[in-house]
């Protein structure tokens, strides 16, 4: 089939362009030109063969060139936290703008293509006042930038005349972490509930809904039960596997009250994994993974431990040195 992979060269698009270079599936890949994106696409030509359309989804001209003639959308592109809180309307141009052109110009071929779209399960906003796990029909709750345009593309996609299907994605790390601490790490309580997935199964999962029968389903991408957990384990293992160790439980913010909590929780994938089939990695092999490959940089930050928490916690608003 030929599938149009829009922001092709992130986290979870180098994952879905490898499952889709191993099914075989004719690929157009589209993303910003960039060094980072270039140096990404010339690493994944080792595994197979597809084409490029270097662009920006905001031009309409763009959107109805990278369409033409393709049986599937995968669309992924977007601005996520914590850039996306930056300048909400340019936010609102690429991350709503962008993909309603993109609908409309799927909308305007002879044979409209399948549309599957990345969400967030960020859209239920906090909720650890309530029960888990979150399920589809849960109520949304979008509470900041990010969350609003992601509410915003999956109206626009659920009244289009497309045949769409929308994943709700728990938290996708990355197999490669930089050295400087995300700015959501000190944001999110150490007693939040959070469900990890790994990239490579997200990866699966888009591929594998472009034939399975998920048209105009919300389906929930996460790890399973064995991938739930609180943050405190989460980052925990994270920490410990780059070397740096836990960093004291004062740096990260205590949520006293339910709008105070993150938004991220545990989920229902019952109805995704039946149709996908796609949770086949946990969150201790994905561990092992990123100690490999931190590699040696792991055992010279045991060594700089303590240099390396003062420079993470440098970054943490809530930190403050115990006196002694």
């Amino acid at each position: 089939m030929f599938v149009l992979l829009t922001g092709a060269f992130g986290n979870i698009g180098e994952s879905t362009l490898l499952a889709l270079l191993e099914q075989n599936h004719q690929i157009r890949c589209f993303d910003l030109h960039t060094k980072q994106n270039e140096k990404c696409a010339k690493r994944l030509h080792r595994f197979g063969e597809f084409e490029i359309i270097w662009g920006d989804i905001r031009d309409i001209n763009t959107t109805q060139k990278i369409v033409e003639d393709v049986e599937c959308i995968i669309h992924l592109a977007a601005l996520i936290p914590p850039k996306s809180e930056v300048d909400p309307d340019f936010t609102n141009t690429v991350n709503v703008g962008g993909t309603l052109r993109l609908i409309e110009a799927a909308e305007a071929l002879p044979v409209k293509p399948k549309f599957i779209f990345a969400s967030s399960i960020s859209v239920f906003g906090p909720t650890m006042h309530l029960p888990p796990p979150r399920k589809a029909d849960d109520p949304l709750n979008p509470t900041d930038i990010y969350t609003t345009t992601k509410v915003k593309c999956e109206t626009a996609l659920r009244t289009s005349t497309l045949p769409w299907t929308i994943f709700r994605l728990a938290a996708v790390p990355a197999l490669r972490i930089g050295s400087e601490a995300d700015e959501t790490l000190f944001e999110i309580p150490l007693e939040q509930r959070i469900e990890f997935v790994h990239t490579r199964d997200v990866g699966t999962a888009f591929a594998n809904a472009i034939t399975a029968e998920t048209t105009k389903k919300i389906l929930l991408i996460g790890g399973g039960k064995s991938s739930q957990m609180l943050q405190r384990d989460f980052i925990a293992k994270i920490l410990n596997a780059m070397g740096v160790g836990m960093l004291p439980e004062s740096a990260f913010r205590v949520a006293t009250k339910p709008e105070e909590w993150f938004y991220t929780d545990w989920l229902d994938t019952t109805e995704s994994q039946r149709l996908l089939q796609y949770q086949n990695h946990t969150y201790d092999q994905y561990i092992e993974e990123l100690k490999r490959a931190v590699g040696f940089k792991r055992h010279l930050a045991r060594i700089f431990r303590g240099s390396a928490q003062k420079r993470l916690l440098a970054q943490s608003p809530y930190y403050k040195e115990p006196t002694k």
